[in-house]
């Protein structure tokens, strides 16, 4: 279970990945940041709820209506948290970053997905709650993929010579690199007997007002989206927000009781800067790595086994 989990997790991240690409074409094309950031999701929920209709496809979306009807201020706070708070930021900070440095820093992620751990309390059969402790023997492979990312970044970034959106920037990419695991873990460990289809769908719904609000911001902004901005976003929503996220959303329900796994699944997103990397310079003829970058590509994958590889142990 928990090796098919972090496979599903990679999978995930190979389709992620083409976010940042597609954002980068899309925003140097002139396209508005808010559409970019919005129509993402109104085309998703079209998308899964068709996903109803296939019959290999297990998802009680009957008990989906049911739960956000049970708990609606849970489900809004969350999936806004997960979904708006994570990818309205990340699209704002790739109007000042080309793709592959988002996707760098986007891998912040894992750290804060392990520091926020001890936010979040469960039950156990005894009907105590507790809080879920961090596990500690993933921590130093964490450092590890934390100097691989600033490997791959700092050479080429020459911080001092950006202005301040850049650290703008900066900030909005920690702000969603926070948001998004905070918000799939607190959906996730009060319902983890939903599958990542059914979770994504239930978010889906409890954002989409959110969504609806920021077209028309969009629409008195820029006016109606052009083509490219279209296109793009459907290619986003249906291989990073379909795709993508049942995959991730899936291995994360089926590591949800195991919080070393868990941290291992949401490690694998460290893969997203090595495939944006590789299909930039294949299709967008980005300049080929330097060898520092390289070599802290090698790290943060050294990082990624040694969380595979990390032993449960008892503190």
């Amino acid at each position: 279970m928990a090796i098919k989990s972090v496979l599903l997790g990679i999978l995930a991240a190979l389709f992620f990945s083409l976010t940042f690409l597609l954002n980068e074409i899309n925003l140097h094309a002139a396209g508005d940041w808010v559409w970019v950031s919005t129509l993402r999701y109104l085309w998703m929920l079209p998308m899964i709820a068709m996903l109803a209709y296939v019959p290999q496809v297990k998802a009680n979306f009957r008990k989906v209506w049911l739960a956000i009807k049970d708990a609606p201020f849970y489900w809004l706070l969350w999936s806004n948290v997960c979904f708006v708070l994570f990818y309205v930021p990340l699209t704002w900070a790739a109007q000042f970053l080309p793709g592959w440095l988002v996707s760098s820093l986007w891998q912040l992620t894992i750290i804060f997905g392990v520091l926020t751990t001890p936010l979040m309390k469960v039950t156990d059969s005894s009907g105590v709650s507790h809080r879920l402790q961090i596990p500690r023997n993933k921590l130093k492979w964490m450092v590890i993929i934390i100097i691989g990312i600033v490997m791959t970044t700092i050479q080429t970034t020459g911080f001092a010579g950006f202005n301040h959106k850049f650290w703008f920037a900066v900030v909005a990419i920690l702000i969603a690199a926070i948001c998004y695991p905070l918000g799939n873990r607190q959906i996730g460990v009060r319902y983890a007997d939903f599958n990542g289809l059914e979770k994504v769908f239930g978010m889906l719904i409890a954002t989409y007002p959110t969504f609806i609000l920021l077209a028309i911001i969009g629409y008195l902004r820029s006016g109606l989206p052009n083509h490219t901005t279209l296109l793009s976003t459907f290619t986003v929503a249906l291989s990073s927000g379909v795709i993508a996220t049942v995959l991730f959303f899936q291995a994360t329900a089926m590591a949800a009781r195991n919080m070393e796994v868990l941290a291992t699944v949401e490690a694998t997103q460290s893969f997203e800067v090595i495939f944006t990397v590789l299909l930039g310079v294949l299709f967008l003829n980005h300049a080929l790595p330097t060898h520092i970058q390289l070599l802290g590509l090698l790290v943060m994958i050294l990082g990624i086994v040694g969380i595979n590889l990390t032993r449960k142990r008892r503190y």
